[in-house]
C-alpha cells in the first residue's frame, strides 16, 4: 500500500473508529484526572512580553453593519488595530464564577471550553497609533497570550518586510490536542479541528470590525507553518503543539492579495534559521496518566504538503436581509455564551429562521465565508422543532447547487425535497420529511434534552468525497467549516434573541440512518441547536481583564 493510499486508510479507520453509537461510545479516560487537567493558556516563559491595549469597547460598529460590504470603513493597521483584533476573536469574553470557583470565557467557542487553539502574529513592522500607545512593534513572529493580553516575542523577523504587502499580516493557529484528549480521549482530535474552524470564523469577524479583510492561505504546508511560528524548536517536557493554519489579514482598501507556498517557505526557511527564538512552552499537566496514540496517528496522516489549489470566490448572491438588531458587534460578539438548557417554549419567527440560513451562504467580502478559499462542502441538516410558519420536520440547506445531485443520490429514495412555503426563491431549502423530531434529536445527541428543546437541532453533513480520496489533509478542512458554520449559528442566534449551543456527543450512524444515508460519501461532523436558555442565577459575570494594571489598560 502507497504512502498515500495509508494516508487515507488511517483516516477512514479513525473516523469510523471514533463514532460515537448507542452500545459503545468512543474510547475516553472514563473518569477525570483533575490532578492534570491541563492549563487553559499557553505561555513562553522568558519572552519578552508586549502588553496591548483595551480598545474593543471604543469600537462602536454596529453588527448589523458586517454583513454589509463597505459599511465599515478600515481602521488603521497599528498598535491599536492589532490590540483590537486579537481582544474580540481570540481573547477573553468574560470570567464567571460561583461559589467561589472562577473561570474564564473566551470570545471564539470551545468544545469543554478547554480552548486548544492559539494564536500567533506575523508581522512587518507596525507603527504607533497617534499618541504613542502602545509603542511601534518590531517586525518578527509573536505568540498572543489571552489571559493577560500581551504578546510574547518568539522572535525578530525584519524579512517579513520583503515578503508581506503594506498593510497585512499573518495570523497563525495551532492545537494543542492533549488540551481535549484529556477529557475526550481519542474523539479529541475532531473537537480540535470544530475549534479551529470556531476560531478562525472568530478573526474574520474580528477582521470585519475593523474593516479588515482575512483568508485562509491554502497552499503552505503544514512543516512550513511549524517552522516560521517556531513549532519545531526543542519543546522540552511541554505538551506537542501541532500547525494548523495561517490567515492572511489585509487592512488595506485595495485589491485582495495572496502568499504563495512558496512565498511563505522561503520566510519559514529564513525563521527556522533564526538563532534568537525566545521562551520555553509550559508544560500544562503534571502527568499524563493516560495518552491516545490514534490522536498522533490522525496527525500525522493529515499533515499538509505545500500544494497549489484553484482559488474559488462565491459568486453573486442577493445582499443580506438587514439584520434587526441594534446591538454592536464587539457586544454581541463578547456575549455570545453556549446555552445549557433551554426551555422548550421558546419558537423562532419564520423570517428570523431563513434570515439565519441565508447567512450559511457564501457571499463576497461578507464574514465569515469569503475567508475560505473552496466551494462549500458542509451542508447542514436541520430538525425544526419551534419555528412559527414551518411544520416540524426534517430539512436540509443545500449551499452549493453542485452538490445537490450528489446529496440526493446519497439521502433516502422516500425523502420528499419539498421547498416550504415561505422560503425564499435563492435558498435551497428543501423539507425531507414532515413531524415531530424531539425525542429523535434528543435521543441522536446522546440523550441530551438540550437538542429537543430548543427552536431546531442540526447536523452537519460533510463531503468526503471527491476531495478526500486525493487530499487526506481535507479531513480537517471538512471540520473546519463545519466550525466556521457553528460560530455563524452562535452569532446569529444571539442577533435573533435566542441562544446557540454546539453538541459534540451525537450518534454518527444513528443521524445516517435518519437520512436514510448510504455510503461514507457523506458523514456527519458537528451537531447543533439553538433555542430560549434558562439562564443559571448562580452563576456571576465579571468583566474579562479587570485584574489587569490599569496602564496596561485594565478596566
Amino acid at each position: 500500500m502507497s504512502d498515500h493510499d495509508q494516508r487515507i486508510a488511517t483516516v477512514l479507520g479513525y473516523h469510523r473508529q471514533t463514532k460515537h453509537r448507542p452500545n459503545r461510545y468512543a474510547s475516553g479516560p472514563g473518569f477525570l484526572d483533575w490532578e492534570s487537567q491541563p492549563d487553559p493558556f499557553r505561555h513562553y516563559l522568558g519572552a519578552k512580553r508586549r502588553a496591548l491595549p483595551l480598545v474593543a469597547d471604543t469600537l462602536g460598529v454596529p453588527y448589523a453593519h458586517l454583513g454589509r460590504p463597505g459599511r465599515v470603513a478600515p481602521a488603521p493597521l497599528d498598535g491599536a488595530g492589532l490590540a483590537a483584533l486579537l481582544e474580540i476573536s481570540l481573547g477573553l469574553a468574560a470570567w464567571k464564577s460561583s461559589q467561589g470557583v472562577t473561570w474564564p470565557l473566551r470570545c471564539n467557542p470551545s468544545s469543554g471550553n478547554l480552548h486548544p487553539t492559539e494564536g500567533y502574529v506575523v508581522i512587518a513592522d507596525l507603527p504607533a497609533p497617534p499618541g504613542g500607545r502602545p509603542a511601534a512593534l518590531e517586525a518578527g513572529v509573536y505568540h498572543y497570550s489571552s489571559r493577560d493580553h500581551l504578546l510574547e516575542r518568539r522572535t525578530l523577523l525584519p524579512e517579513t518586510a520583503q515578503v508581506l504587502l503594506p498593510g497585512t499580516f499573518l495570523v497563525g493557529l495551532t492545537s494543542i490536542h492533549w488540551r481535549e484528549a484529556w477529557k475526550y480521549g481519542e474523539r479529541a482530535w475532531r473537537y480540535c479541528q470544530l475549534d479551529v474552524g470556531h476560531a478562525m470564523a472568530a478573526v474574520r469577524y474580528g477582521a470585519a470590525v475593523l474593516g479588515w479583510r482575512a483568508r485562509l492561505l491554502a497552499d503552505p504546508g503544514d512543516a512550513a507553518v511549524g517552522n516560521l511560528l517556531g513549532l519545531t524548536q526543542d519543546p522540552g517536557a511541554a505538551e506537542a503543539e501541532h500547525p494548523d493554519l495561517l490567515l492572511l489579514v489585509d487592512a488595506s482598501s485595495g485589491p485582495p492579495v495572496h502568499l504563495s507556498a512558496e512565498r511563505i517557505r522561503t520566510l519559514a526557511e529564513t525563521a527556522a534559521r533564526r538563532a534568537g527564538w525566545e521562551g520555553e512552552p509550559n508544560r500544562l499537566s503534571r502527568e499524563h496518566k493516560v495518552d491516545w496514540p490514534i490522536i498522533d496517528r490522525i496527525a500525522a496522516a493529515t499533515l499538509k504538503p505545500a500544494t497549489r489549489e484553484n482559488l474559488w470566490w462565491p459568486g453573486e448572491r442577493p445582499a443580506l436581509e438587514p439584520s434587526p438588531t441594534t446591538a454592536g458587534a464587539v457586544t454581541l460578539i463578547r456575549g455570545r455564551r453556549s446555552g445549557q438548557a433551554y426551555d422548550g417554549q421558546t419558537a423562532l419567527a419564520g423570517p428570523a429562521f431563513f434570515r439565519t440560513l441565508d447567512r450559511l451562504l457564501p457571499r463576497r467580502e461578507v464574514p465569515p465565508w469569503d475567508l475560505l478559499p473552496w466551494s462549500p462542502r458542509v451542508h447542514p441538516v436541520f430538525m425544526v422543532h419551534r419555528v412559527t410558519g414551518l411544520a416540524p420536520g426534517l430539512y436540509l440547506l443545500v449551499r452549493d447547487a453542485a452538490a445537490e445531485p450528489r446529496l440526493r443520490a446519497a439521502l433516502d429514495g422516500g425523502c420528499q425535497w419539498e421547498r416550504p412555503a415561505g422560503c425564499p426563491a435563492d435558498l435551497d431549502f428543501y423539507r425531507l420529511r414532515a413531524g415531530d423530531l424531539r425525542e429523535t434529536a434528543a435521543g441522536l445527541s446522546c440523550q441530551q434534552e438540550i437538542a429537543a428543546d430548543g427552536a431546531y437541532s442540526v447536523g452537519m453533513l460533510g463531503a468526503f468525497e471527491p476531495d478526500l480520496s486525493g487530499a487526506p489533509w481535507s479531513y480537517r478542512r471538512l471540520f473546519w467549516e463545519a466550525g466556521l458554520l457553528g460560530q455563524v449559528l452562535y452569532l446569529e442566534a444571539e442577533a435573533e434573541g435566542i441562544r446557540g449551543t454546539g453538541i459534540g456527543c451525537f450518534f454518527d450512524d444513528g443521524f445516517h440512518e435518519l437520512l436514510g444515508l448510504q455510503g461514507e460519501g457523506f458523514q456527519s461532523l458537528y451537531h447543533f441547536t439553538a433555542g430560549g436558555a434558562l439562564e443559571d442565577a448562580r452563576l456571576e459575570t465579571l468583566p474579562p481583564y479587570a485584574f489587569l494594571p490599569e496602564e496596561e489598560g485594565g478596566q
